[in-house]
């Protein structure tokens, strides 16, 4: 009787096969695991990309290949049910295990780490390792996280990493050169701040940089004689700023930071409005109906900060798209800086936030890439440097903002790497973001 291999053993050597061409072009080894299937199917021995060093560290994989669906399959995502017996097995082994899971007819191959999916209880309860089809790609990008696996067993060698490429980092900090040592206040009569500043709205006399707070007026230039009036304050008193500056305590702190926000919005009125419900500037749109406005800070036509948008099909003009920035001012190491966090604004007429926000921000955000949010950091660095000097002579000005810091890493980092850390791992800035009052009229 002629011997015959079954359509599933096929795919499966397909499967090994596409797991050892993928690993070879990463540069590393593979090595097929030969007689009695023992639930890993082949082991990849790192090498070292900048020196060829091969140290015989080696993570273990299983693959499993199919030409149908997974379950759960959807265009983002599926999931694989192992055994119990095999994950005991897997999770036994003094090396890392990869479960990889490919389509060889189409090329399509995913991989995680049972170590990484059991170290979660939630999800190794429900028995499924989740894949998610563009995080967990088996490619090139795979090459340098593989010298981070770790294996259940904490002893073992570690595998040799990628050579240290020092790497230069536009960061989102502009440092603030101050250009005043003094602090102006003045005691409020009412701690109500649209009753205390309307009649000067009112008379066109307002400080709109002023902030209100701790139950003080306060500026970083002095006050003009018909503000005081017409707010009804008086006694005002200077102190050094360098004492805010260097203060440990909070209310201080957020006094400074309201003030030099506050100072900017109101520099760059002819360009910014500030968004209250959602805490960022954003780009002004022109008084005409549905017209693009550009911002151009170097040759050609610049980038569309304020965008009409219309529905597909009907073609009916459905709001605006601004760009936005989350403006935070911080104390680093002593030092002071304006974090720009680039973001975007949807409204329906400039103003009124768009009931489609939220899901047209998470929308634009997914599809952004490096080089959209480098564009967008270089456009708010123009606007509140050279358009600030060009618009509003610095002489005057109790601060100026300097271009965006550059830092030199000693170990540049793997941008397709990035891809895989989860939002929950994500570590956020715990400075509070502070409370700044309408600032009505700043665009009259």
């Amino acid at each position: 009787m002629a011997k015959k291999a079954s359509n599933q053993a096929v795919i499966g050597e397909q499967g090994v096969a596409l797991i050892a061409r993928v690993v070879l072009s990463m540069g590393h080894l593979w090595h097929a695991t030969t007689g009695t299937d023992s639930g890993i199917d082949g082991e990849i021995e790192l090498r070292d990309p900048s020196t060829a060093v091969v140290r015989n560290v080696r993570i273990g994989v299983q693959s499993k290949a199919t030409t149908g669906k997974w379950a759960g399959e959807t265009k983002t995502e599926f999931a694989y049910k192992p055994k119990p017996a095999d994950v005991d097995y897997w999770l036994s082994s003094n090396q890392p295990v990869l479960l990889v899971c490919s389509r060889p007819s189409t090329d399509e191959i995913y991989w995680r780490s049972v170590q990484e999916w059991a170290l979660d209880p939630a999800a190794r309860a429900t028995g499924l390792i989740r894949f998610d089809k563009e995080r967990d790609q088996f490619g090139s990008a795979t090459r340098d996280q593989l010298f981070d696996l770790r294996a259940t067993s904490a002893d073992r060698v570690e595998p040799p990493g990628p050579a240290p490429v020092p790497e230069d980092m536009l960061t989102n900090l502009m440092p603030i050169a101050w250009h005043s040592d003094r602090l102006y206040s003045v005691p409020a009569p009412t701690a109500d701040a649209k009753a205390l500043f309307a009649p000067a709205r009112e008379a066109g006399v307002h400080d709109w940089p002023a902030v209100l707070r701790n139950g003080r007026v306060w500026s970083l230039t002095p006050f003009d004689d018909r503000f005081l009036a017409a707010i009804g304050a008086s006694g005002e008193t200077d102190q050094a700023l360098t004492e805010f500056l260097l203060s440990e305590d909070r209310d201080d702190l957020n006094v400074v930071r309201e003030l030099v926000r506050r100072s900017i919005l109101e520099s760059q009125r002819r360009w910014l409005l500030w968004h209250q419900q959602r805490q960022v500037a954003y780009f002004r749109r022109k008084p005409q109906d549905h017209v693009e406005v550009r911002y151009a800070w170097s040759t050609g036509r610049g980038r569309a900060v304020v965008s009409p948008r219309w529905a597909k099909g009907d073609e009916h003009f459905t709001g605006y798209r601004h760009d936005a920035a989350d403006l935070a001012v911080r104390r680093l190491d002593r030092e002071w800086f304006l974090q720009i966090n680039p973001t975007y604004l949807f409204t329906w007429d400039g103003r009124q936030l768009s009931g489609h926000h939220d899901r047209a921000l998470a929308g634009i955000k997914k599809r952004d890439r490096h080089a959209t949010v480098s564009q967008m950091l270089r456009l708010w660095e123009h606007l509140l440097t050279g358009q600030l000097t060009l618009d509003n002579p610095q002489a005057d000005k109790a601060f100026a903002l300097q271009r965006l810091a550059e830092v030199r890493t000693p170990v540049g980092i793997n941008d397709a790497s990035w891809r895989r850390v989860s939002p929950a791992e994500a570590v956020g800035d715990d400075d509070p973001q502070l409370s700044i009052y309408a600032l009505e009229g700043v665009d009259d």
